[in-house]
C-alpha cells in the first residue's frame, strides 16, 4: 500500500492526468483480481470433475480406475494367502477297510465304480493341513474317527500312509503321523493368532468339498466365541466363507497365509453351505495340538465349576453388571472349587488376574493352568469383591478313550454282496455319536443305491442287531445268521435307526 502511495505521489499534479492514472490502474488491478479468481474456479472443477493426480506408465488415471486398483491390491492380498496354504493343504481318504480287505473284496463288487470316480465302500473324505515339515497333519476327529486305514494326498499327487494317529473329541481334533522317509520334506502352513481377529475381517477357508480338491473361499468372521453342543470344550469361530461336507479339517486363513482356524462343522437344513459355518479358533487348536506331539495326550487342569453367562434376570437378581463375570452354578462335589469355599450364585470376574466375561474364557483358563498348583480367582459374592485361592488337579476321565483306531482287528467289516451293503461292527465312538450306546449289532456303513438293502429301505447309519431273529452282534454271528437266511423266503432284518427308532426290514429276491 505504502508503495501505490509512492506512486501516486510521483504522478503529475495535473489533475486530468491524476484521474486518468487511477483509472488505468484500477483496470489493472481489476484484471488481475478476475485471472485469479478464474485460475482457483479453474483449478477446482478440474480436481472435481476431471482427472486426478495419479498415473501410471504416463496415463492418467482417474477416480474408478483407482478403486480398481484398490480391489485389485485386495485380490492380490488373497491370491498370496491361498499360496501360501494351498500346497500343505491336503486330502484325507478314511478307510475302514484294510487294503487287503480291499483286494479280497473287489472280485467280489467288479460292477463299482473306478476308485478315481468312487473310492471303495465306506470310505470318506476330509481335509487336513499340514503343519510341520516332517509331515505332521492337524484334522478334525470326525474325519478319521472310525478310519482302520488314512491315506493323505498332496496337491502335487504324492500318498503317503498315516503311521500313526492321535485325537481328542472334546475338541473334535486329531493329528496324523505321515509314513516318510528321515530326511524329506514337506511344505507346511503355520498357526496365527486366533485372539487378534475380529468380526468383519477377512477369512479364506481352504479344502476339498465335494472331493473338489484344493478350492479356496472367502468371506469374514461374522461372530466369536460360538459354542456347538456337539463340541464339548471349544469355543467357536462364525464365518460365512463357504464350507461344504469335505471342508472338514482344512484350514481357516488369514490375509497373511496363517492358520487362524480349523474348519469344523456347519448349521445348514440343506446340508450345504448357508452362510453360516464354524472354526475351532488357531489358539485353541494349537495348545491341543502341542499336546498331543510332546505327551501323545491332552493333560487339561480341573478346578471343578459348573458355569452360566449372566443374563438381564440374573443381572438384576445378583446386581452386577452384563459381561462382567460368570455366574457360578454348582461346584463338583470334592472338586477344588468346593474345598476353596466358592459357592453357587458367586460371579467369577477374574482367573489369575485374566478378565472373565465368556463362560469360554473360564474354561479356556483353568484348563490350561499348571496342574497341582493353586491359582488367584477373583469373585463377587453379595455385591462384595472377594477373593479365593483354588487348587488344580488333572481333568478325571470318567471314560478312556482309545487312540489305536488304526489297528485293523478293531472293527472287523463285512461285505454283504447279496444284498449290497457294507459293514462294521459298530465302535464305541460311533454308538455314542449315533446315541446308540451299549447297542450291539452291524451298521450299515455304505449303502449301495440300487442293492437290493437299499431298495428295501435300509441306509447308512442303521443297525442291524438280528437276522431272521438271530441276534448279530459282531461279524461272526452276522454271517452265521446269513447263511441260514434265504432271498427267496425273505430276510427279516431287525433294525435300529439313528437317534433309538427300532423296526424291521424283509427283503425279498423280488425286491
Amino acid at each position: 500500500m505504502r508503495y501505490l502511495q509512492g506512486v501516486f505521489f510521483m504522478l503529475p499534479t495535473n489533475r486530468f492526468a491524476v484521474v486518468m492514472v487511477r483509472r488505468v490502474l484500477f483496470v489493472v488491478i481489476l484484471f488481475f483480481l478476475l485471472w485469479f479468481s478464474h485460475l482457483l474456479f479453474f483449478s477446482f472443477v478440474t480436481n472435481l470433475f476431471a482427472q486426478d493426480d495419479i498415473r501410471d506408465g504416463g496415463v492418467v488415471v482417474s477416480d474408478g480406475d483407482d478403486t480398481l486398483i484398490r480391489a485389485s491390491e485386495l485380490s492380490v492380498a488373497f491370491r498370496n494367502a491361498a499360496k501360501r496354504v494351498l500346497p500343505a493343504t491336503v486330502k484325507i481318504i478314511s478307510r475302514i477297510q484294510t487294503t487287503a480287505e480291499n483286494e479280497a473284496m473287489s472280485s467280489l463288487i467288479p460292477a463299482l465304480p473306478s476308485p478315481k470316480q468312487r473310492r471303495n465302500p465306506g470310505d470318506s473324505t476330509g481335509t487336513g493341513v499340514l503343519i510341520d515339515p516332517s509331515g505332521i497333519v492337524v484334522t478334525n476327529n470326525h474325519v478319521v474317527a472310525v478310519a482302520r486305514e488314512i491315506d493323505v494326498e498332496l496337491p502335487d499327487g504324492r500318498t503317503y500312509f498315516a503311521k500313526k494317529f492321535r485325537h481328542d473329541p472334546d475338541t473334535d481334533l486329531a493329528v496324523i503321523w505321515l509314513n516318510t522317509s528321515p530326511n524329506e520334506r514337506l511344505p507346511y502352513a503355520s498357526f496365527g493368532d486366533s485372539d487378534k481377529m475380529d468380526i468383519c475381517d477377512w477369512v479364506i477357508a481352504v479344502g476339498n468339498p465335494f472331493e473338489l480338491d484344493s478350492t479356496v473361499s472367502a468371506g469374514i468372521i461374522s461372530a466369536k466365541g460360538r459354542s456347538l453342543q456337539q463340541v464339548s470344550r471349544t469355543e467357536f469361530l462364525q464365518t460365512d466363507a463357504a464350507i461344504n461336507p469335505g471342508n472338514s479339517g482344512g484350514p481357516l486363513i488369514n490375509l497373511k497365509g496363517e492358520i487362524i482356524g480349523i474348519n469344523t462343522a456347519i448349521a445348514s437344513k440343506s446340508g450345504g453351505s448357508q452362510g453360516v459355518g464354524f472354526a475351532l479358533p488357531s489358539n485353541n487348536a494349537k495348545w491341543v495340538v502341542d499336546q498331543i506331539v510332546t505327551k501323545d495326550r491332552v493333560d487339561r487342569a480341573w478346578i471343578g465349576i459348573v458355569s452360566s453367562p449372566i443374563t438381564p434376570n440374573e443381572s438384576a437378581r445378583l446386581g452386577v453388571k452384563m459381561k462382567v463375570g460368570v455366574i457360578v452354578d454348582r461346584t463338583v462335589p470334592g472338586s477344588p472349587s468346593e474345598e476353596a469355599g466358592l459357592l453357587p450364585d458367586d460371579v467369577i470376574i477374574r482367573f489369575n488376574g485374566q478378565p472373565i466375561n465368556e463362560v469360554y474364557q473360564l474354561q479356556r483358563y483353568s484348563e490350561r493352568a499348571e496342574i497341582n498348583r493353586e491359582h488367584v480367582v477373583d469373585f463377587i459374592r453379595n455385591k462384595k469383591l472377594m477373593r479365593v485361592n483354588v487348587g488344580a488337579r488333572l481333568l478325571p476321565r470318567d471314560q478312556i478313550r482309545s487312540p489305536h483306531i488304526l489297528d485293523p482287528q478293531r472293527t472287523p467289516s463285512y461285505y454283504d454282496s447279496q444284498l449290497g451293503v457294507l459293514l462294521m461292527e459298530i465302535p464305541e465312538v460311533m454308538a455314542k455319536k449315533l446315541k446308540m450306546t451299549g447297542k450291539q449289532g452291524m451298521i450299515a456303513v455304505t449303502v449301495l443305491p440300487d442293492g437290493r438293502a437299499s431298495k428295501a429301505g435300509l441306509t447308512d447309519g442303521m443297525l442291524i442287531v438280528a437276522v431272521d431273529n438271530i441276534a448279530t452282534p459282531n461279524r461272526s454271528k452276522y454271517i452265521s445268521a446269513r447263511e441260514g437266511s434265504s432271498l427267496s423266503e425273505g430276510i427279516k432284518l431287525d433294525i435300529i435307526e439313528p437317534k433309538g427308532t427300532e423296526r424291521k426290514i424283509i427283503i425279498k429276491l423280488a425286491d
